[in-house]
């Protein structure tokens, strides 16, 4: 790219190191699967192939699974509904905080003393005290 002077610039971009992705059986604490990427690698195209190997190579495994606990970068709608609807597996995510405003709540709009936050708790405030 060319600045309107004439002068070229360039953008370098870099990420140093690397995440390891551990699928782990919490009652007996063993690791059943892992995979290390580079640092600037997403966790939720690693989630849905890492889900894709377990079924290739530890079917057996993947049918008993309950439960996904995972941590907000893997937070995707589709590694969700995969989860669930084809391996039964039921989800426990912690949410991203898709805001950008900075609000901790939002009123809802036809009420003027209820509010929510991006996790989806709800909150009722008196409208004389304001508790």
């Amino acid at each position: 790219m060319v600045y309107e002077n004439g002068k070229a610039w360039e953008k370098i971009v870099k990420w140093f190191g690397y995440k390891l992705h551990l699928i782990v059986d919490a009652t007996y604490e063993l690791p059943i699967m892992y995979s290390l990427t580079k640092a600037s690698e997403s966790d939720i195209k690693e989630g849905h192939r890492m889900l894709e190997r377990m079924e290739e190579k530890q079917a057996e495994i993947l049918k008993r699974a309950e439960t996904m606990v995972a941590n907000r970068g893997y937070d995707d709608t589709k590694l969700i509904i995969k989860c669930w609807d084809k391996y039964r597996i039921k989800p426990v995510n912690d949410i991203r905080n898709l805001w950008r405003d900075g609000e901790k709540t939002r009123l809802l709009t036809n009420y003027k003393n209820v509010a929510y936050n991006y996790k989806g708790n709800v909150y009722c405030y008196c409208p004389e005290t304001g508790t």
